[in-house]
This record gives structure tokens, C-alpha cells and sequence, in this order.
């Protein structure tokens, strides 16, 4: 199973206070099978205490970790992400995180100011899509956790009204059945795993295809939803920025740094034999500094083109053999 790798994310538990039963006697000492009432009754309200207790640890509580890093990394979810992006990029022209690659796109994805979730409609064999991912937005809103969504059927999202139900079929049908595999501007009302209802707004669904073309799920995205008394949320995303990634310098970025080297020396040059100073005078030996350090440039300039013509070598000697 992206997605979506599926991580244990810790689930808070709360100690049990010991239940203390006390059985009043009635006249005439104790009725027979009165002990068994009470025992009776106490089974039942523990059984009722356990039930509510585990239906409580379903929701993930504020604060609670969705989902791990080892989740939503995986290597099978990195995999989708990429035919998810891609698809969404052909069918809208717009890009769905921007300035980011292929290593960078789980945590972009995750922690994006949107809401981002798919199901596994179209593999062969399936009859009743369920999760593939959802990024940190979509568990909040949906008060849930990877390990809860992942996996569970996506009809769930949606209050169990056959109306509702039908509205939401409707759509995914229709997106199915659209040569450009994209629809816009959907709202509906949604239900979380908690009970509570919202409506996503101006839903994005697009069909995901793999790299032969063939549909392998469906995906949506939005970035804002209603709450039942009608006030409109804007979905706000984790703490992520694309770390900043040094280009590769080209042939002119060397050239200059070469160019600098050799000014340099030349000035060192001058200072020695046409000023007569010594490498003991302080003119010559910030100039030499300023020379060494216009070295180590240019060296790791030639360093980082090495490894990037290395890099581009390997990456299309791994496509001939593919």
C-alpha cells in the first residue's frame, strides 16, 4: 500500500480508574441470583466504556502525529505522487507544487496548503475504491490518521445518504468518463471520521495515469471547505520549504571564475615586481589571500560540473538500458 508506506503513529491512551460496585442489601438479606445482576450489569458497562473508549481512539486527537515521515516517503507512494502530479499537470497546465523535484515532492505534498487525497479506482479488480494518500490537510479535516484512511474505503468520506452518495458517484463517474479526465468547481458535503460535516468547495477531480497512459486512480484537490453554519475555512498547510539547491555551474560561471584567478595572480605579480614588496609586506599578503580564495572557487566550480556531467551521464546510460 503511498500512497499514500503506512506508518504506526502513536495514539494516546488514558488509565483506567478501578469501577467500585456497591450492592445495597435489601430486608431479608440478600434475593437469590442477586449477585449475578450486579455482575450482570457491570460486564455491560465496562463492554459500553471499552466500545466508546475504541471508537474514540479511531479519531486522532489535536496534536497526534497523522502520519509519519516513513509513510508518506515511501518508496511506493513516492510513485504515485509522481504519476498523481504529472497527471494533474496534464490535465490542468498548472502545477500542483511548484520548484520542487522528485526527492523533495512527499514532504511538499504533504505539508501543501491544500487538501490531497486519491483512491484506487480503475486496478483491476477493485469494486469498492479505497485510500491511496492523503496529505496532512486532508487528515485533519477528515480527524484521522494514515493509518485510520489508508486503506479505508472512500465512499466513507461522504454522510451515508443514498442522495449523497449518488451525488458523489455521479462525479467520479463523470471525471471517469471525460476524455480529459478533469473536472472543476465541484462542492458537496463531506462527513470526517469523527461525524463531523463540512463541504469542500471548489473540488478539482482528475483521473491518475501511470506512464503508459493507463488510469490507475483518481485524485482530488481543493483549498477551502464550509462548516455547517457557513463559515468558510481556508486550508493551511504544515511548516515545509523547498530547501534551496545550488545549480550546476555552466561553461561561462567556470570561465569567469578562471578569469578572476588569473587577474588576480597578475596582480599579485605587479605588487612584487613592480612595487618591489615581499610576501612579508601586508599588501602582498591580502592580495595572495584574495588569490587563494579565488582558487578554491574556481576548483569547486570545476568540482560541482564534474559530478554534474557524471550525474547526466549515469541518467542516460540508466534510460538506453530501461
Amino acid at each position: 500500500r503511498t500512497s499514500h508506506q503506512r506508518i504506526d503513529s502513536p495514539r494516546g491512551s488514558r488509565s483506567r480508574a478501578p469501577l467500585l460496585v456497591l450492592a445495597a442489601k435489601g430486608k431479608g438479606g440478600d434475593k437469590k441470583g442477586g449477585s449475578k445482576k450486579g455482575v450482570s450489569a457491570l460486564a455491560g458497562l465496562m463492554k459500553k466504556k471499552q466500545e466508546a473508549e475504541e471508537a474514540k481512539a479511531s479519531v486522532a486527537q489535536p496534536g497526534s502525529e497523522r502520519a509519519s515521515p516513513e509513510q508518506y516517503r515511501d518508496p511506493e507512494v513516492r510513485g504515485l505522487l509522481f504519476a498523481l502530479a504529472t497527471s494533474y499537470f496534464q490535465a490542468t497546465k498548472k502545477y500542483l507544487v511548484d520548484g520542487v523535484d522528485l526527492e523533495q515532492l512527499p514532504d511538499a505534498l504533504f505539508n501543501a496548503n491544500f487538501v490531497l487525497l486519491s483512491h484506487d479506482r480503475f486496478l483491476e479488480g477493485v469494486t469498492d475504491p479505497v485510500f491511496t494518500y492523503a496529505n496532512k490537510a486532508a487528515l485533519e479535516l477528515w480527524d484521522t490518521d494514515w493509518d485510520t484512511l489508508i486503506g479505508m474505503p472512500s465512499r466513507k468520506s461522504a454522510l451515508d445518504d443514498p442522495e449523497v452518495q449518488k451525488d458523489r458517484q455521479a462525479l467520479l463517474d463523470k471525471a471517469a468518463a471525460t476524455r480529459a479526465g478533469v473536472i472543476t468547481g465541484y462542492d458537496g458535503w463531506r462527513v470526517s471520521v469523527a461525524g463531523k460535516k463540512f463541504k469542500i468547495k471548489d473540488v478539482t477531480l482528475f483521473n491518475i495515469l501511470d506512464f503508459g497512459g493507463d488510469k490507475i486512480g483518481q485524485a482530488a484537490v481543493f483549498d477551502k471547505y464550509e462548516l455547517e453554519d457557513g463559515t468558510e475555512v481556508q486550508v493551511k498547510g504544515g511548516a515545509w520549504e523547498a530547501p534551496q539547491v545550488e545549480l550546476p555551474p555552466t561553461e561561462a560561471d567556470v570561465a569567469a571564475a578562471a578569469t578572476a584567478v588569473e587577474e588576480q595572480a597578475a596582480a599579485v605579480r605587479q605588487l612584487k615586481e613592480a612595487q618591489g614588496l615581499t610576501n612579508q609586506d601586508p599588501e602582498v599578503q591580502a592580495a595572495v589571500a584574495e588569490l587563494k580564495a579565488r582558487k578554491e572557487r574556481l576548483e569547486r566550480l570545476r568540482h560541482m560540473q564534474e559530478e554534474a556531467l557524471a550525474a547526466a551521464e549515469s541518467a542516460f546510460e540508466g534510460a538506453d538500458s530501461s
